[in-house]
């Protein structure tokens, strides 16, 4: 509400209220019922209970808008730490149709790391001993239908050509990729390579219980330092067009280099001689990719990308139709097996030795999309999947009597970035 005070000189001051006036509707019931003031009060502020128009026509008629509750966000007490924000969000039919070819709503816990469906009940039990509601989110009912909310992409194809690096040491000749010529934008379908390579902010804390288990307190923060996009088609096949590393204002305990392939300095601007960008500039870049509707080809995507901060607003949760993601993974997987490592798998069926001393996401990108090219031979489209049964069963022997590893290497026989790149300089 606002109350408005008219001076005599004119002038008009609006104050906002936090006072909310509504008119108690009685019931006109003559069979004597009592009605407690619980239910006068609900019939008095629900009012299309109250009336024999249907919600729209009551709108029309007598302005009266119908909201559903869609969040709630809740502070769950702790003395100890102060407490945590948790939200219930229910999630709409498009998601669900998108994602799981099905027509139905569901309420969703957000706490931390997880995600969970949960009861629609939940949603709005509140205990304020230890759960008090915080926000509740509501929206407008019918709005589909009055009004176009079909989201405009803003992002342009303009995300993928040449940026400046941020580090100040940068130089042409440390390029480990080529940007997207205009003939080259992808498009729908089109195959692109994708790896990333993730750092430590910061370690687990853990404690051990009385029986000897181990809990988890607190579980360690990640944190992406290096995305690579690579082509999957046409003349410049296997060049990467986005080899980002990502700058991070925050200390780094742990870059994993022998996993990640990221050393000390690499995503530090005033040192790195590395192309630095920032998060939300790589994002742009994988969001376009993701509208624009090409197929991300990758070793243990929907594994990598659970970690945080790319699977959320990105990958993993970013609503990526499950048919835009070729993971070679599971492409190469048997009910019930163990899931077969991208070094190994290159080795049985590409004669390549890759990993050697660290990762490199050119290099595993760039066999990814080889190992999905030798998929598709094998499997020949799926018109001989006992054939291609056979192959995985001769797989699963061959790392079994190996214990899954890849022989010493006497000479390193995986493609080198440098010979790459060799041949298209001129570009």
């Amino acid at each position: 509400m606002e109350n408005c005070s008219l001076c005599r000189c004119g002038s008009e001051t609006v104050r906002a209220s936090s006072t909310l006036l509504f008119t108690l509707s009685y019931p006109d019931d003559k069979t004597g019922k009592n009605y407690d003031f619980a239910q006068v009060l609900k019939r008095s502020i629900c009012l299309e209970q109250n009336t024999q128009w249907g919600p729209a026509r009551a709108e029309e008629e007598h302005g009266v808008y119908v909201y559903d509750l869609m969040a709630t966000v809740v502070h769950i007490l702790d003395s100890r730490t102060g407490g945590s924000l948790v939200a219930h969000i229910k999630v709409g039919e498009t998601y669900h149709q998108r994602k799981e070819g099905v027509t139905h709503q569901q309420w969703y816990l957000f706490n931390d790391f997880l995600i969970e469906p949960i009861d629609k009940h939940e949603a709005v039990q509140f205990d304020m001993n230890w759960k008090v509601p915080a926000i509740l989110y509501y929206v407008k009912r019918n709005l589909n239908s009055r009004y176009n909310l079909n989201i405009k992409n803003p992002i342009e194809a303009s995300v993928l050509l040449a940026e400046a690096s941020l580090a100040r040491k940068q130089r042409k000749t440390h390029t480990t990729f080529i940007p997207l010529m205009l003939n080259e934008m992808p498009q729908v379908g089109d195959l692109v390579g994708l790896d990333a390579e993730f750092v430590t902010l910061n370690e687990e804390e853990a404690e051990l219980r009385s029986d000897g288990t181990k809990s988890t307190i607190k579980p360690s923060q990640m944190s992406v330092a290096r995305i690579t996009c690579v082509r999957g088609q046409g003349p410049n096949e296997g060049i990467p067009f986005i080899d980002d590393y990502i700058s991070t204002q925050e200390q780094v305990v742990d870059y994993l280099t022998q996993y990640s392939g990221i050393k000390p300095g690499d995503l530090d601007a005033k040192i790195s001689s590395k192309h630095l960008t920032t998060l939300k500039s790589t994002y742009l870049k994988l969001r376009f990719l993701i509208d624009i509707g090409v197929k991300f080809v990758g070793h243990g995507l929907m594994e990598n990308y659970r970690s945080p901060p790319l699977s959320l607003p990105c990958f993993y949760s970013c609503q990526v139709p499950k048919d835009q993601v070729l993971d070679t993974v599971y492409l190469f997987h048997m009910p019930r097996k163990r899931m077969i490592s991208l070094r190994f798998l290159a080795w049985y069926f590409l004669d390549l030795k890759i990993q050697g001393e660290t990762h490199d996401s050119i290099e595993d990108a760039r066999t990814a999309l080889q190992l999905y090219r030798k998929y598709l031979e094998l499997s020949k489209n799926g018109t001989e999947p006992e054939s291609f049964h056979k192959v995985l069963k001769g797989l699963y022997e061959k790392g079994r009597k190996m214990d899954w590893k890849v022989p010493e290497p006497e000479g390193q026989t995986s493609p080198k970035n440098a010979a790459v790149f060799s041949s298209v300089l001129a570009l």
